[in-house]
């Protein structure tokens, strides 16, 4: 599923890339990642304050802007980026090309549409206090959880988690909306999807489980509701 590929910069109809790395760099060589971030880039990696944090940071952001760079037509380096109303990181000049960027302790995921907003989110399986979910999932959701128990229940968070996560960072409005404000679908035999909502959406998003392993679990938030995912890996 996910291809290993050089970037191909051009998309064909209704695609939308999606790409993932590992955060691995043991041994690895940082000079190549940070002499490519911008000024500003630098100066937060910098404020981190364990190094292994710092390089995560750097793999991240310097792969983001390799990635992009095809398909803007300007050397990594020189991509230059804005911050939305409420902090989404946007592409600054003359382009119409949308991404998203999520990254959890392991992994990153980066998905980009040609012109449409998207959202993407990804977060490693990890034990979680159920009060966590009482105060952030909706009536509805709740009642499906409580019909999970021990993995399940554990997996049927992290759906319900990073599908939530990526609307509103589809929506570009953060954590200023509140997340029992509509209700997704989190059981595992049911379709990733936005079941129904009590706030005004951009669009009606269609979800999709982008998870990696079972450990691992993403979703993205896409405009086109016939969007094909085309998946790389670097």
């Amino acid at each position: 599923m996910w291809t290993a590929s050089r970037i191909p910069g051009t998309f064909a109809a209704e695609e939308i890339h999606l790409w993932a790395w590992p955060l691995l760099f043991d041994g690895q060589d940082m000079s190549a990642h940070r002499e490519i971030l911008d000024g500003r880039e630098r100066e937060r990696m910098q404020r981190f304050h364990f190094a292994a944090d710092a390089d995560r940071y750097a793999i991240v952001h310097a792969n983001v802007r390799r990635i992009l760079a095809p398909y803007i037509n300007q050397p990594a380096e020189k991509i230059a980026f804005r911050t939305g109303p409420f902090g989404k990181p946007e592409l600054a000049g003359d382009t119409s090309l949308k991404f998203s960027l999520s990254h959890s302790h392991t992994t990153a995921l980066l998905a980009v549409d040609p012109e449409l907003p998207l959202g993407v989110d990804v977060e490693d399986l990890k034990p979680i206090e159920p009060e966590v979910a009482d105060k952030h999932f909706s009536a509805t959701e709740l009642s499906m959880l409580r019909g999970l128990q021990g993995d399940e229940w554990l997996t049927g968070f992290y759906r319900c988690w990073t599908r939530k996560e990526a609307i509103l960072k589809a929506e570009g409005v953060g954590l200023s909306r509140d997340l029992d404000s509509f209700d997704i679908s989190l059981l595992p035999d049911q379709k990733a999807e936005l079941v129904s909502t009590r706030q005004h959406f951009s669009y009606w998003w269609a979800l999709h489980d982008v998870s990696l392993s079972p450990h691992i679990i993403g979703a993205l938030a896409a405009a086109r509701s016939q969007a094909q995912i085309v998946r790389f890996h670097l």
